[in-house]
Protein backbone atom coordinates (compact mmCIF):
# COMPACT_ATOMS: atom_id res chain seq x y z
CA UNK A 1 0.00 0.00 0.00
CA UNK A 2 2.57 2.39 -0.82
CA UNK A 3 0.67 5.70 -1.09
CA UNK A 4 -2.00 5.05 1.43
CA UNK A 5 -0.37 7.85 3.38
CA UNK A 6 -1.30 10.15 1.27
CA UNK A 7 -5.05 8.88 0.40
CA UNK A 8 -5.07 9.31 3.78
CA UNK A 9 -3.93 13.13 4.25
CA UNK A 10 -6.08 14.22 1.01
CA UNK A 11 -9.29 12.81 3.15
CA UNK A 12 -8.53 14.02 6.49
CA UNK A 13 -6.73 17.59 5.36
CA UNK A 14 -10.01 18.80 3.55
CA UNK A 15 -9.12 18.90 -0.09
CA UNK A 16 -6.05 20.36 0.74
CA UNK A 17 -4.28 18.73 -2.17
CA UNK A 18 -7.17 19.73 -4.14
CA UNK A 19 -6.45 23.22 -3.78
CA UNK A 20 -2.57 23.64 -3.40
CA UNK A 21 -1.87 21.22 -5.79
CA UNK A 22 -4.60 21.48 -9.01
CA UNK A 23 -2.17 22.77 -11.14
CA UNK A 24 -0.63 19.13 -10.88
CA UNK A 25 -2.84 17.67 -12.93
CA UNK A 26 -1.28 18.25 -16.27
CA UNK A 27 -1.24 15.21 -17.96
CA UNK A 28 -4.81 15.17 -20.50
CA UNK A 29 -5.46 11.61 -18.93
CA UNK A 30 -7.20 9.03 -21.99
CA UNK A 31 -5.51 11.81 -24.45
CA UNK A 32 -2.00 10.81 -24.79
CA UNK A 33 -0.13 7.83 -23.90
CA UNK A 34 2.89 7.70 -21.51
CA UNK A 35 5.62 8.48 -24.10
CA UNK A 36 3.81 10.52 -26.25
CA UNK A 37 3.31 12.79 -23.48
CA UNK A 38 6.92 12.28 -22.20
CA UNK A 39 7.92 13.52 -25.57
CA UNK A 40 5.44 16.45 -25.09
CA UNK A 41 7.38 17.59 -21.77
CA UNK A 42 11.19 17.30 -23.74
CA UNK A 43 9.92 19.37 -26.63
CA UNK A 44 7.65 22.08 -23.87
CA UNK A 45 9.27 21.55 -20.21
CA UNK A 46 6.84 24.51 -19.19
CA UNK A 47 3.93 22.27 -19.31
CA UNK A 48 5.25 21.44 -16.00
CA UNK A 49 6.16 24.90 -14.53
CA UNK A 50 2.91 25.05 -12.55
CA UNK A 51 3.56 21.98 -10.81
CA UNK A 52 6.99 23.39 -9.74
CA UNK A 53 4.93 26.55 -8.63
CA UNK A 54 2.38 24.17 -6.62
CA UNK A 55 5.27 23.02 -4.84
CA UNK A 56 6.61 26.12 -3.22
CA UNK A 57 3.08 26.81 -2.10
CA UNK A 58 2.06 23.66 -0.17
CA UNK A 59 4.05 24.56 2.81
CA UNK A 60 3.60 28.31 2.47
CA UNK A 61 -0.25 29.19 2.62
CA UNK A 62 -2.98 29.98 5.48
CA UNK A 63 -5.34 26.98 6.48
CA UNK A 64 -2.29 24.60 5.12
CA UNK A 65 -3.49 21.62 6.56
CA UNK A 66 -7.53 21.54 7.71
CA UNK A 67 -8.40 23.45 4.80
CA UNK A 68 -10.46 27.06 5.04
CA UNK A 69 -13.69 25.19 6.60
CA UNK A 70 -12.32 24.77 10.09
CA UNK A 71 -10.43 28.05 10.13
CA UNK A 72 -7.76 26.61 12.70
CA UNK A 73 -5.57 29.46 13.91
CA UNK A 74 -2.36 27.81 14.21
CA UNK A 75 -2.95 25.93 10.72
CA UNK A 76 -0.71 28.52 8.44
CA UNK A 77 2.21 26.39 7.63
CA UNK A 78 5.79 26.52 7.95
CA UNK A 79 5.64 29.47 10.14
CA UNK A 80 3.21 27.39 12.76
CA UNK A 81 5.76 24.55 12.24
CA UNK A 82 8.47 26.60 14.05
CA UNK A 83 6.24 28.74 16.41
CA UNK A 84 4.99 25.49 17.86
CA UNK A 85 9.06 23.89 17.83
CA UNK A 86 9.70 27.37 19.39
CA UNK A 87 7.61 26.85 22.44
CA UNK A 88 8.69 23.34 23.06
CA UNK A 89 12.06 25.41 23.57
CA UNK A 90 13.48 27.63 26.48
CA UNK A 91 13.44 30.53 23.76
CA UNK A 92 10.01 31.65 23.49
CA UNK A 93 7.47 32.14 25.80
CA UNK A 94 3.81 33.58 25.94
CA UNK A 95 1.01 33.87 28.25
CA UNK A 96 -1.14 31.37 29.89
CA UNK A 97 -4.50 32.25 27.91
CA UNK A 98 -7.39 30.60 25.79
CA UNK A 99 -6.67 32.76 23.26
CA UNK A 100 -3.07 31.33 22.92
CA UNK A 101 -3.35 28.53 20.32
CA UNK A 102 0.62 27.41 20.94
CA UNK A 103 0.22 26.97 24.78
CA UNK A 104 -0.18 23.44 24.03
CA UNK A 105 3.70 23.27 22.98
CA UNK A 106 5.01 25.43 25.98
CA UNK A 107 3.40 22.81 28.21
CA UNK A 108 4.52 19.55 26.08
CA UNK A 109 0.89 18.53 26.00
CA UNK A 110 1.02 18.81 22.01
CA UNK A 111 2.65 15.06 22.58
CA UNK A 112 -0.81 13.77 22.87
CA UNK A 113 -1.37 11.93 19.77
CA UNK A 114 -4.82 12.73 19.10
CA UNK A 115 -4.17 16.59 18.84
CA UNK A 116 -4.06 19.02 15.72
CA UNK A 117 -0.99 20.01 16.28
CA UNK A 118 1.34 17.14 15.65
CA UNK A 119 -1.01 16.23 13.02
CA UNK A 120 -0.44 19.61 11.50
CA UNK A 121 3.59 19.15 11.72
CA UNK A 122 3.69 15.80 10.04
CA UNK A 123 0.94 16.29 7.54
CA UNK A 124 2.41 19.78 6.00
CA UNK A 125 5.55 18.08 5.24
CA UNK A 126 4.07 14.70 3.66
CA UNK A 127 1.66 16.70 1.67
CA UNK A 128 4.99 19.00 -0.09
CA UNK A 129 6.52 15.47 -0.96
CA UNK A 130 3.56 13.77 -2.68
CA UNK A 131 3.81 17.55 -4.63
CA UNK A 132 7.51 16.80 -5.11
CA UNK A 133 6.76 12.87 -6.46
CA UNK A 134 4.04 14.09 -8.13
CA UNK A 135 6.42 16.55 -10.02
CA UNK A 136 9.02 13.90 -10.35
CA UNK A 137 6.52 11.13 -11.56
CA UNK A 138 5.78 13.37 -14.45
CA UNK A 139 9.34 14.10 -16.01
CA UNK A 140 11.16 11.02 -17.63
CA UNK A 141 13.68 9.10 -15.40
CA UNK A 142 16.48 9.70 -18.24
CA UNK A 143 15.86 12.98 -19.46
CA UNK A 144 18.57 15.16 -20.94
CA UNK A 145 16.46 18.26 -21.24
CA UNK A 146 18.19 20.82 -18.81
CA UNK A 147 14.88 22.37 -17.66
CA UNK A 148 13.21 19.23 -16.82
CA UNK A 149 16.55 18.23 -15.37
CA UNK A 150 16.31 21.38 -13.27
CA UNK A 151 13.08 20.71 -12.15
CA UNK A 152 14.12 17.10 -11.05
CA UNK A 153 16.69 18.96 -8.80
CA UNK A 154 13.93 21.63 -7.19
CA UNK A 155 11.71 18.61 -6.35
CA UNK A 156 14.54 16.88 -4.79
CA UNK A 157 16.27 19.39 -3.35
CA UNK A 158 12.43 20.44 -1.05
CA UNK A 159 11.77 17.13 -0.29
CA UNK A 160 14.53 16.74 1.31
CA UNK A 161 14.27 19.78 3.15
CA UNK A 162 10.64 17.99 3.75
CA UNK A 163 12.57 14.49 5.16
CA UNK A 164 15.50 16.75 7.31
CA UNK A 165 12.58 18.40 9.03
CA UNK A 166 11.00 15.44 9.77
CA UNK A 167 13.63 13.09 10.78
CA UNK A 168 14.59 16.02 13.28
CA UNK A 169 12.18 15.95 15.49
CA UNK A 170 10.49 12.05 15.13
CA UNK A 171 13.97 10.65 15.74
CA UNK A 172 16.80 11.58 17.94
CA UNK A 173 19.92 13.04 16.49
CA UNK A 174 22.16 11.31 13.75
CA UNK A 175 24.96 10.62 16.02
CA UNK A 176 24.41 7.81 17.78
CA UNK A 177 21.04 6.91 16.88
CA UNK A 178 21.77 5.62 13.22
CA UNK A 179 19.63 2.45 13.61
CA UNK A 180 16.78 3.75 15.17
CA UNK A 181 13.36 4.63 13.47
CA UNK A 182 12.47 7.65 11.85
CA UNK A 183 9.84 8.28 9.26
CA UNK A 184 8.70 6.72 6.22
CA UNK A 185 10.52 7.32 3.17
CA UNK A 186 8.01 8.11 0.08
CA UNK A 187 9.79 8.66 -3.68
CA UNK A 188 8.83 8.82 -7.13
CA UNK A 189 7.88 5.82 -9.13
CA UNK A 190 10.53 7.16 -11.74
CA UNK A 191 13.34 6.28 -9.00
CA UNK A 192 15.20 3.03 -7.55
CA UNK A 193 14.43 1.53 -4.90
CA UNK A 194 10.60 2.55 -5.52
CA UNK A 195 9.32 -1.25 -4.91
CA UNK A 196 11.39 -1.85 -2.12
CA UNK A 197 10.48 0.99 0.51
CA UNK A 198 7.03 0.40 1.67
CA UNK A 199 5.35 2.93 3.83
CA UNK A 200 7.47 1.95 7.19
CA UNK A 201 9.23 3.64 8.94
CA UNK A 202 12.74 3.67 7.86
CA UNK A 203 16.03 4.04 9.74
CA UNK A 204 17.69 7.49 10.61
CA UNK A 205 20.89 6.46 8.28
CA UNK A 206 18.65 5.22 5.39
CA UNK A 207 16.62 9.13 5.70
CA UNK A 208 19.93 10.98 6.06
CA UNK A 209 21.60 8.64 3.47
CA UNK A 210 18.60 9.51 1.06
CA UNK A 211 18.59 13.26 1.75
CA UNK A 212 22.53 13.34 1.53
CA UNK A 213 22.05 11.59 -1.96
CA UNK A 214 18.77 14.20 -3.35
CA UNK A 215 20.73 17.27 -2.15
CA UNK A 216 24.10 16.03 -4.17
CA UNK A 217 21.65 15.20 -7.18
CA UNK A 218 20.30 18.70 -6.65
CA UNK A 219 23.70 20.43 -6.49
CA UNK A 220 24.34 19.35 -10.06
CA UNK A 221 21.11 19.77 -11.26
CA UNK A 222 20.98 23.20 -10.47
CA UNK A 223 24.21 24.18 -11.63
CA UNK A 224 23.58 27.36 -13.40
CA UNK A 225 19.83 27.58 -12.67
CA UNK A 226 18.47 31.04 -12.56
CA UNK A 227 15.22 31.56 -10.87
CA UNK A 228 12.31 33.26 -11.07
CA UNK A 229 11.81 34.63 -7.71
CA UNK A 230 13.25 33.25 -4.07
CA UNK A 231 10.10 31.14 -3.46
CA UNK A 232 12.22 28.90 -5.49
CA UNK A 233 15.31 26.66 -4.84
CA UNK A 234 18.73 27.28 -6.23
CA UNK A 235 21.94 25.68 -6.07
CA UNK A 236 22.90 28.34 -3.24
CA UNK A 237 20.10 26.66 -1.15
CA UNK A 238 21.14 23.74 -1.87
CA UNK A 239 24.62 24.72 -0.52
CA UNK A 240 23.31 25.26 2.81
CA UNK A 241 20.71 22.83 3.15
CA UNK A 242 23.79 20.47 2.35
CA UNK A 243 25.50 22.48 5.12
CA UNK A 244 22.99 21.61 7.28
CA UNK A 245 22.86 18.10 7.13
CA UNK A 246 26.73 17.98 7.26
CA UNK A 247 26.17 19.72 10.92
CA UNK A 248 23.87 17.40 12.12
CA UNK A 249 25.90 14.48 11.06
CA UNK A 250 29.11 16.33 12.72
CA UNK A 251 30.61 15.85 9.57
CA UNK A 252 32.65 19.11 10.33
CA UNK A 253 34.81 20.09 7.54
CA UNK A 254 31.86 19.26 4.91
CA UNK A 255 29.63 21.40 6.82
CA UNK A 256 32.40 24.17 6.68
CA UNK A 257 32.90 23.38 2.98
CA UNK A 258 29.12 23.74 2.39
CA UNK A 259 28.56 26.98 4.42
CA UNK A 260 31.45 28.45 2.68
CA UNK A 261 29.85 27.35 -0.91
CA UNK A 262 26.57 28.61 0.17
CA UNK A 263 27.60 32.37 1.27
CA UNK A 264 29.28 32.48 -2.38
CA UNK A 265 27.05 31.60 -4.37
CA UNK A 266 24.15 33.59 -2.24
CA UNK A 267 26.34 36.49 -2.92
CA UNK A 268 26.95 35.92 -6.68
CA UNK A 269 23.26 37.17 -6.59
CA UNK A 270 23.57 39.63 -4.40
CA UNK A 271 22.66 38.06 -1.13
CA UNK A 272 24.65 39.50 1.56
CA UNK A 273 24.00 39.79 5.00
CA UNK A 274 21.44 42.48 6.75
CA UNK A 275 23.50 45.50 7.67
CA UNK A 276 22.78 47.12 10.86
CA UNK A 277 20.67 49.80 9.28
CA UNK A 278 19.10 47.03 7.41
CA UNK A 279 17.95 45.21 10.50
CA UNK A 280 17.61 48.55 13.23
CA UNK A 281 13.85 49.26 11.34
CA UNK A 282 11.15 47.87 13.58
CA UNK A 283 8.09 46.87 10.89
CA UNK A 284 10.41 46.61 7.70
CA UNK A 285 12.61 43.96 8.31
CA UNK A 286 12.00 40.03 8.83
CA UNK A 287 8.54 40.62 5.97
CA UNK A 288 9.73 40.65 2.64
CA UNK A 289 11.32 37.65 0.49
CA UNK A 290 12.75 40.79 -1.34
CA UNK A 291 15.39 41.52 1.67
CA UNK A 292 19.19 41.21 0.44
CA UNK A 293 19.87 38.92 3.22
CA UNK A 294 17.28 36.02 2.25
CA UNK A 295 18.32 32.99 0.48
CA UNK A 296 14.74 31.21 0.22
CA UNK A 297 11.21 31.90 1.02
CA UNK A 298 7.64 31.49 0.84
CA UNK A 299 5.87 34.54 -0.36
CA UNK A 300 2.16 35.31 1.24
CA UNK A 301 -0.15 38.71 -0.26
CA UNK A 302 -2.55 40.34 0.59
CA UNK A 303 -4.18 38.41 -2.18
CA UNK A 304 -3.68 34.93 0.03
CA UNK A 305 -6.02 35.76 2.76
CA UNK A 306 -9.33 34.33 2.62
CA UNK A 307 -12.09 36.97 3.60
CA UNK A 308 -12.45 36.79 7.41
CA UNK A 309 -9.40 35.35 7.58
CA UNK A 310 -6.75 37.82 9.19
CA UNK A 311 -6.29 35.93 12.23
CA UNK A 312 -5.19 32.80 10.84
CA UNK A 313 -1.88 33.96 9.97
CA UNK A 314 1.49 34.06 10.67
CA UNK A 315 2.04 37.96 11.62
CA UNK A 316 -1.31 37.71 13.75
CA UNK A 317 0.24 35.02 16.09
CA UNK A 318 3.96 35.64 15.92
CA UNK A 319 4.04 39.46 14.87
CA UNK A 320 3.33 42.56 17.42
CA UNK A 321 3.11 45.10 15.55
CA UNK A 322 -0.16 44.78 13.26
CA UNK A 323 -3.80 45.59 14.31
CA UNK A 324 -6.14 42.51 13.52
CA UNK A 325 -3.78 39.76 15.33
CA UNK A 326 -3.98 37.62 17.89
CA UNK A 327 -1.06 39.02 19.73
CA UNK A 328 -2.12 42.47 19.76
CA UNK A 329 -5.82 41.98 20.79
CA UNK A 330 -5.60 39.15 23.01
CA UNK A 331 -2.61 39.90 24.48
CA UNK A 332 -0.95 36.27 23.27
CA UNK A 333 2.69 37.94 22.18
CA UNK A 334 5.80 36.48 21.83
CA UNK A 335 8.63 36.79 24.10
CA UNK A 336 12.19 36.20 24.30
CA UNK A 337 13.90 33.97 27.38
CA UNK A 338 14.67 37.11 29.51
CA UNK A 339 17.59 35.58 30.60
CA UNK A 340 19.19 35.27 26.84
CA UNK A 341 17.94 38.84 26.08
CA UNK A 342 19.79 39.87 29.19
CA UNK A 343 23.18 38.64 27.49
CA UNK A 344 22.24 40.54 24.35
CA UNK A 345 25.10 43.43 25.04
CA UNK A 346 23.72 46.83 24.88
CA UNK A 347 25.89 47.80 21.34
CA UNK A 348 24.39 44.43 20.10
CA UNK A 349 21.39 46.00 17.80
CA UNK A 350 19.59 42.65 17.74
CA UNK A 351 18.95 43.53 21.43
CA UNK A 352 16.24 45.87 20.49
CA UNK A 353 14.70 42.99 18.21
CA UNK A 354 12.78 42.80 21.96
CA UNK A 355 11.52 45.22 24.41
CA UNK A 356 12.85 45.23 27.76
CA UNK A 357 11.12 44.78 31.17
CA UNK A 358 9.70 48.31 31.06
CA UNK A 359 8.10 47.67 27.39
CA UNK A 360 10.79 50.05 25.75
CA UNK A 361 13.39 49.07 23.04
CA UNK A 362 15.56 51.97 21.23
CA UNK A 363 14.22 50.57 17.75
CA UNK A 364 10.73 52.01 18.54
CA UNK A 365 11.79 55.41 18.83
CA UNK A 366 10.12 57.83 16.89
CA UNK A 367 7.96 55.19 15.22
CA UNK A 368 4.21 56.04 15.18
CA UNK A 369 0.77 53.47 14.67
CA UNK A 370 -0.54 54.57 11.55
CA UNK A 371 -3.77 53.82 13.00
CA UNK A 372 -3.90 55.51 16.02
CA UNK A 373 -0.75 58.40 15.24
CA UNK A 374 0.26 57.59 18.94
CA UNK A 375 3.92 57.06 19.94
CA UNK A 376 4.84 53.12 19.59
CA UNK A 377 7.76 53.87 21.85
CA UNK A 378 5.51 53.33 24.79
CA UNK A 379 4.86 49.83 25.46
CA UNK A 380 1.10 50.30 24.09
CA UNK A 381 0.60 47.73 21.10
CA UNK A 382 -1.10 49.50 18.27
CA UNK A 383 -3.43 52.46 19.72
CA UNK A 384 -6.18 51.23 22.25
CA UNK A 385 -5.10 47.55 22.24
CA UNK A 386 -3.19 45.19 24.60
CA UNK A 387 0.23 46.64 25.66
CA UNK A 388 3.45 44.25 24.94
CA UNK A 389 4.42 41.93 28.33
CA UNK A 390 8.03 42.21 28.96
CA UNK A 391 10.15 40.90 26.18
CA UNK A 392 7.89 40.39 23.84
CA UNK A 393 9.49 40.68 20.39
CA UNK A 394 9.32 43.20 17.48
CA UNK A 395 11.60 41.21 15.26
CA UNK A 396 9.21 40.28 12.73
CA UNK A 397 7.45 43.01 10.31
CA UNK A 398 4.05 43.24 8.97
CA UNK A 399 2.54 44.25 5.82
CA UNK A 400 4.05 47.08 4.09
CA UNK A 401 6.09 47.53 7.08
CA UNK A 402 3.42 49.82 8.37
CA UNK A 403 3.11 49.48 11.99
CA UNK A 404 -0.75 48.97 13.14
CA UNK A 405 -1.88 47.58 9.39
CA UNK A 406 -4.89 46.13 9.54
CA UNK A 407 -3.27 43.16 6.96
CA UNK A 408 -1.87 40.03 8.57
CA UNK A 409 0.27 39.23 6.10
CA UNK A 410 4.00 38.81 5.32
CA UNK A 411 6.31 36.98 3.84
CA UNK A 412 8.49 34.38 5.80
CA UNK A 413 12.05 32.95 5.66
CA UNK A 414 13.03 29.47 5.35
CA UNK A 415 16.84 30.01 4.92
CA UNK A 416 18.88 32.93 5.22
CA UNK A 417 22.68 33.93 4.65
CA UNK A 418 23.37 34.83 7.95
CA UNK A 419 23.00 31.42 8.77
CA UNK A 420 25.94 29.93 7.07
CA UNK A 421 28.06 32.42 8.78
CA UNK A 422 27.33 30.82 11.94
CA UNK A 423 27.42 27.08 11.00
CA UNK A 424 30.63 28.05 9.69
CA UNK A 425 31.86 29.09 12.67
CA UNK A 426 30.31 26.32 14.60
CA UNK A 427 31.96 23.70 12.00
CA UNK A 428 35.28 25.39 12.17
CA UNK A 429 35.06 25.27 16.20
CA UNK A 430 34.24 21.56 16.32
CA UNK A 431 37.60 21.10 14.15
CA UNK A 432 39.52 22.42 16.83
CA UNK A 433 40.29 25.60 14.30
CA UNK A 434 38.77 27.92 17.32
CA UNK A 435 41.17 31.04 15.91
CA UNK A 436 39.70 31.01 12.68
CA UNK A 437 36.12 30.00 13.99
CA UNK A 438 36.53 33.29 16.67
CA UNK A 439 37.43 35.09 13.01
CA UNK A 440 34.23 34.27 11.05
CA UNK A 441 32.22 34.98 14.23
CA UNK A 442 33.85 38.51 15.09
CA UNK A 443 33.80 39.23 11.38
CA UNK A 444 29.60 38.78 11.20
CA UNK A 445 29.08 40.18 14.64
CA UNK A 446 30.81 43.02 14.41
CA UNK A 447 29.98 44.33 10.74
CA UNK A 448 26.69 43.52 10.83
CA UNK A 449 25.58 43.71 14.16
CA UNK A 450 27.58 45.07 16.79
CA UNK A 451 30.91 47.37 16.73
CA UNK A 452 31.62 46.29 19.73
CA UNK A 453 31.72 42.33 19.68
CA UNK A 454 35.33 40.71 20.66
CA UNK A 455 34.78 36.71 21.57
CA UNK A 456 37.13 37.35 23.84
CA UNK A 457 34.93 39.36 26.18
CA UNK A 458 31.87 37.76 25.02
CA UNK A 459 28.64 36.98 27.19
CA UNK A 460 29.75 33.35 27.13
CA UNK A 461 33.02 31.98 27.49
CA UNK A 462 32.92 28.71 25.78
CA UNK A 463 33.61 29.50 22.17
CA UNK A 464 30.95 26.39 20.93
CA UNK A 465 28.50 27.89 23.86
CA UNK A 466 28.68 31.37 22.34
CA UNK A 467 28.06 30.26 18.90
CA UNK A 468 25.21 28.52 20.20
CA UNK A 469 24.30 31.75 21.68
CA UNK A 470 24.22 33.57 18.59
CA UNK A 471 22.23 31.06 16.54
CA UNK A 472 19.29 31.68 19.43
CA UNK A 473 19.84 34.91 19.22
CA UNK A 474 19.75 35.84 15.59
CA UNK A 475 17.69 32.71 14.63
CA UNK A 476 14.89 33.07 16.90
CA UNK A 477 11.37 32.69 16.17
CA UNK A 478 13.08 31.00 12.58
CA UNK A 479 12.85 27.00 13.44
CA UNK A 480 15.97 26.42 14.98
CA UNK A 481 15.43 26.46 19.05
CA UNK A 482 14.62 22.51 19.24
CA UNK A 483 16.18 21.03 16.15
CA UNK A 484 19.68 22.85 17.62
CA UNK A 485 18.79 21.60 21.49
CA UNK A 486 18.44 18.15 20.14
CA UNK A 487 21.61 18.00 17.53
CA UNK A 488 23.83 19.40 20.00
CA UNK A 489 22.40 17.06 22.67
CA UNK A 490 21.65 19.88 25.32
CA UNK A 491 18.27 20.37 27.88
CA UNK A 492 16.12 22.99 27.84
CA UNK A 493 16.36 25.22 30.95
CA UNK A 494 14.02 27.86 31.14
CA UNK A 495 14.42 28.63 35.10
CA UNK A 496 17.22 28.31 37.45
CA UNK A 497 15.67 27.39 40.96
CA UNK A 498 12.74 26.70 42.46
CA UNK A 499 12.88 30.48 43.77
CA UNK A 500 14.03 31.83 40.57
CA UNK A 501 12.62 35.22 40.32
CA UNK A 502 14.26 36.02 37.00
CA UNK A 503 12.20 33.47 34.56
CA UNK A 504 9.75 35.10 32.22
CA UNK A 505 8.22 31.68 31.80
CA UNK A 506 4.37 31.43 33.02
CA UNK A 507 4.98 29.29 36.47
CA UNK A 508 3.87 26.64 34.83
CA UNK A 509 6.30 26.35 32.23
CA UNK A 510 8.88 26.64 35.04
CA UNK A 511 10.60 23.27 34.14
CA UNK A 512 13.36 22.05 32.40
CA UNK A 513 13.98 18.58 30.29
CA UNK A 514 17.46 16.88 30.59
CA UNK A 515 19.05 16.50 27.09
CA UNK A 516 17.80 13.84 24.75
CA UNK A 517 14.94 13.09 26.58
CA UNK A 518 12.08 11.09 24.76
CA UNK A 519 9.57 13.69 25.33
CA UNK A 520 11.74 16.20 23.12
CA UNK A 521 10.22 13.57 20.51
CA UNK A 522 7.24 14.73 18.29
CA UNK A 523 4.74 11.80 18.61
CA UNK A 524 3.21 10.14 14.93
CA UNK A 525 -0.49 10.68 14.40
CA UNK A 526 -3.10 8.88 15.59
CA UNK A 527 -4.52 8.87 12.28
CA UNK A 528 -1.19 7.69 10.37
CA UNK A 529 -1.14 5.01 12.77
CA UNK A 530 -4.24 3.46 12.20
CA UNK A 531 -3.98 4.38 8.51
CA UNK A 532 -0.87 2.97 7.57
CA UNK A 533 -1.06 -0.65 7.60
CA UNK A 534 3.30 -0.89 8.37
CA UNK A 535 3.55 1.26 11.35
CA UNK A 536 2.04 -0.22 14.39
CA UNK A 537 1.33 1.42 17.77
CA UNK A 538 4.33 -0.51 18.95
CA UNK A 539 6.36 2.09 16.96
CA UNK A 540 5.32 5.11 18.27
CA UNK A 541 7.48 7.74 19.78
CA UNK A 542 7.98 6.92 23.42
CA UNK A 543 7.00 9.73 25.51
CA UNK A 544 6.62 10.24 28.97
CA UNK A 545 3.77 12.24 31.37
CA UNK A 546 4.19 16.20 30.45
CA UNK A 547 6.72 18.11 32.29
CA UNK A 548 5.77 19.43 36.20
CA UNK A 549 6.22 22.71 37.27
CA UNK A 550 9.59 22.72 39.14
CA UNK A 551 11.33 20.10 37.00
CA UNK A 552 14.71 19.70 37.13
CA UNK A 553 15.82 22.52 38.68
CA UNK A 554 19.72 21.70 38.82
CA UNK A 555 20.41 21.38 34.79
CA UNK A 556 21.79 24.55 32.73
CA UNK A 557 22.35 25.08 29.08
CA UNK A 558 26.14 27.25 29.18
CA UNK A 559 24.32 29.61 27.40
CA UNK A 560 22.01 30.99 29.85
CA UNK A 561 23.69 30.05 33.07
CA UNK A 562 24.68 33.45 34.99
CA UNK A 563 22.05 36.07 33.71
Amino acid sequence: MKYNKYYILGVLATGLMATSCSDLDTKPEGQLTGEQYAESLEKDPSLLAASVSAINYTVAKEYCVFGASQGRADDFGWPAFCLSEGCNSADITSVVSGYNWFSTASTYDDRNANYANPYERWAMFYNQIKACNDLLDQIPAETTNKKLQQYKGIAKAVRAWDFLILVQYYAKTYVGHQTDLAVPLYISKNEEGYADLGSGRQTVETVYNKIDKDLAEAAEALEGFVRNDKTFINQAVVFGLQARVALIKNQWSEAEAFAQKAIAAAAAEGITPASIADVSKVGQMFYSINENNWMWGMSFSITNIPTDGEYETWVSQISSLASYSYTTETGSYRAINSRLWKSIPETDVRKGWWVDDQLYSPLLKGLQWSNSGESAAVGQACGNLIEYIPYTNVKFGCYNGELGTTHTCADFPFMRVEEMYLIKAEAQAQQGKNADAATTLESFVTVYRDPSYSVATAPVSNLLDEIWRQRRIELWGEGFAMSDVMRMKKPVVRFLSLEDEESNFPAAWQFNIPAEDDIMLNVIPLDEINGNDAISEKEQNPTRSTPSMGENPDLRDGVTDNF
